[in-house]
């Protein structure tokens, strides 16, 4: 049977964390800068206090809502085939997104992310199969800064042929990027196959920005699936408790599970969490600890209680290196998203708490990710597996090199088998190159990068992205922004 699912938090606890919600939306609120949002929320029956822009969101609003929710989303592919669906009670995992930084593998100094940098990151991510999603894994700073999150889009999109999933922060990105999903799309529509998954921030404590908000607006009118992912810092923007984390956590969710609907009833919404506790000392958020991982556990378990599909991010790191620290923290948050049923796990490839992105990285958090797929897969318990009419063959002091039993489960999943985990005795180690994972993973990135290449979107599509990009940059210009 396949591993029992991990669960922190009680039937009751879950109730709990709920009903605090609804006080906190109902009583006190949100606050909202955005006066289209504001006037969508008003007309269904919430109390608006216009001079603060905080709106109270009734009880009944809140699960009427809910109501509309799908339990599973089906995300496609850039050629519109189904990809994976979410909410079937599998893990899926994502290159991160959104990162400034580069671990250089030649030099190997951090240095400011390149368009060139995102383009090679999603056709690395495009050949490493266990990396199901693949972001615009950073934001190129060798290009117009308002339009950078275009730009990686683009890259990803010429690069990868798997499902894109993309963080905007204003109304005006989250259109253009919608346009240029629309253009490789071609016929039909978005909400039909969504070749991208989209995820918003509120700002804690309780509030939204008058651009993530628009940008909900826009995304949920062309049906694209929404990852809602409050990001509060425990003893900072949340209580310092955890409990208070995942409450405030959970209020500023369901605050934009209801705008999403009220939009556009059955918008497919994914419980996301971004987990973070605050180093009082160090005055630095922190993603890699243990409290986090409880968290994640948490988060997948409201998500069943709401019975959407969850996210959260992970294998992550606060390390600024290719250390140990760096691989126990990636290995503990990867495995309690993965144990707990988590469905969509962003940041393969990130360290140094979301900032850097290395393409060693992406390669060692891919095989992570096959030792974890096969630990919760458990032991299969059958006549064929239990193999006693095999075991009474071979009998005392035989061996089973031979049977046609250890044959048949040798290629099968029975044993995962690694791409760059050392197994071998030390001699034959030294023999072979005796080189350490990180340095096998940086010739293995170097060797798909020369090799792999996806298939290219037409010529047509291509120029349409570029001009989805040039016109954007256009209006965004001084005196020009609409």
């Amino acid at each position: 049977m396949r591993l029992n699912r991990y669960k922190i938090l009680s039937e009751d606890d879950l109730s709990r964390i709920h009903q605090a919600s609804l006080k906190l939306l109902s009583e006190t609120g949100m606050a909202i800068h955005s006066k289209k949002v504001v006037e969508l929320l008003k007309e269904a029956g919430a109390k608006v206090d216009l001079e603060r822009k905080w709106v109270r969101i009734p009880k009944d609003l809140i699960e009427i809502t809910l109501n509309h929710l799908p339990s599973e989303i089906v995300l496609y592919d850039r050629n519109k085939n189904p990809a994976l669906t979410l909410g079937d009670n599998e893990s899926h995992l994502a290159s991160g997104h959104n990162a400034i930084y580069v671990l250089d593998s030649n030099t190997l100094t951090r240095r400011a992310a390149t368009k060139k940098d995102v383009a090679r990151f999603a056709r690395l991510a495009d050949a490493l199969e266990n990396i199901h999603v693949v972001s615009a894994q950073a934001m190129p700073q060798d290009v117009v800064p308002k339009a950078s999150l275009l730009h990686a889009v683009e890259a990803v999109f010429n690069n990868t042929e798997k499902h894109l999933y993309f963080s905007p922060e204003s109304c005006e990105v989250t259109r253009a990027i919608i346009g240029m999903a629309r253009a490789v799309v071609g016929d039909g529509t978005l909400s039909e196959t969504p070749i991208l998954t989209c995820q918003l921030s509120s700002t804690s404590p309780l509030s939204w920005e008058g651009g993530a908000a628009d940008a909900v607006v826009e995304a949920a009118r062309a049906g694209v699936p929404l990852v809602f992912l409050p990001q509060p810092y425990a003893g900072v923007t949340a209580p310092i408790t955890l409990a208070g984390v995942l409450t405030v956590h959970n209020a500023e969710l369901l605050s934009g599970i209801v705008i999403s609907q009220l939009v556009r009833k059955g918008t497919p919404v994914v419980y996301g969490s971004a987990w973070t506790t605050f180093d009082m000392r160090q005055a630095n958020v922190v993603i890699g600890g243990p409290e986090t991982a409880l968290m994640r556990i948490a988060g997948a378990q409201l998500a069943r209680f709401y019975h959407i599909p969850s996210h959260t991010i992970g294998p992550d790191s606060d390390s600024h290196c290719l250390d140990e620290q760096n691989a126990w923290e990636k290995f503990l948050t990867l495995h309690s998203a993965f144990t707990s049923g988590v469905n969509l796990v962003v940041n393969a490839g990130m360290l140094a708490t979301g900032l850097t992105v290395s393409f060693e990285q992406l390669v060692l958090d891919n095989e992570m990710a096959g030792i974890v797929y096969r630990l919760v897969e458990g032991i299969e318990i059958s006549p064929q597996t239990i193999a006693l009419e095999v075991i009474k063959r071979v009998g005392p002091k035989g061996n089973f090199l031979e049977e046609p039993h250890t044959l048949k489960y040798l290629r099968s999943s029975e044993h995962w088998e690694p791409k760059l985990s050392c197994r071998s005795v030390y001699e034959k180690w030294i023999e072979d190159d005796g080189k350490d994972v990180v340095e096998k993973a940086r010739e293995l990135a170097k060797g798909i990068l020369a090799h792999h290449q996806p298939k290219n979107l037409s010529q047509k599509v291509r120029e349409r992205l570029r001009e989805i990009i040039k016109d954007f940059e256009k209006k965004s210009l001084p005196g020009n922004i609409s």
